[in-house]
């Protein structure tokens, strides 16, 4: 998979116009979006990872193979950022996700240690009022115990069943081609 980063944009208007689909991936803030993005792609440096939660605040943009755009779009919730900053990273968020045709699918990273928060699930019925499809990555599963990771996606399988749920860890690896096979189903619906 040969992954390049393409720009940043902070609105709709700085986006490249094209015919290419667009997955995208939202969550909260220091829920591993960054580390995510390079484990997918097997590049270390690829998305910048910072232990400090509210790095990303631009929309940015990577092609993967010339076949899709993969977008990484600012984490919500950060609640050390101004309610300003925080109001600016929803409206970059929220005209994203609106009328954008190219868009074929939306990744909502949660923390399975935390689960969904409730900014997580207006997220989803943002996404469902929108009728744009959506996958839930139970991120960081390495962290739970076997039971409790069980348990975990079995819950949310319960409560999200319109929603494909995914668990994932960079750490082990779990997760990476699920992820890969949810693009492509996408994509093949092209």
């Amino acid at each position: 998979m040969k992954v390049t980063f393409i720009k940043s944009a902070t609105n709709q208007e700085e986006l490249p116009i094209g015919d290419k689909p667009q997955i995208a991936m939202v969550g909260r803030s220091n829920v591993g979006k960054s580390t995510l993005i390079n484990h997918l792609s097997n590049q270390k440096n690829l998305a910048r990872v910072s232990a400090t939660p509210g790095r990303t605040q631009l929309i940015n943009l990577f092609d993967v193979d010339g076949r899709f755009i993969l977008v990484d779009l600012p984490g919500y919730g950060f609640a050390k950022s101004s309610k300003e900053k925080q109001d600016v990273m929803s409206d970059m968020i929220g005209g994203y996700l609106e009328d954008n045709k190219s868009l074929k699918l939306v990744f909502i990273i949660i923390d399975s240690r935390i689960g969904p928060t409730d900014l997580d699930r207006e997220m989803l019925g943002f996404l469902e009022e929108l009728h744009v499809p959506a996958a839930m990555i139970v991120n960081k599963i390495d962290k739970l115990s076997n039971s409790k990771a069980v348990e975990i996606v079995r819950d949310l399988k319960s409560a999200y069943p319109f929603a494909t749920i995914i668990a994932h860890s960079s750490i082990t690896g779990k997760g990476r081609g699920e992820i890969l096979e949810a693009i492509d189903r996408v994509l093949k619906k092209q």
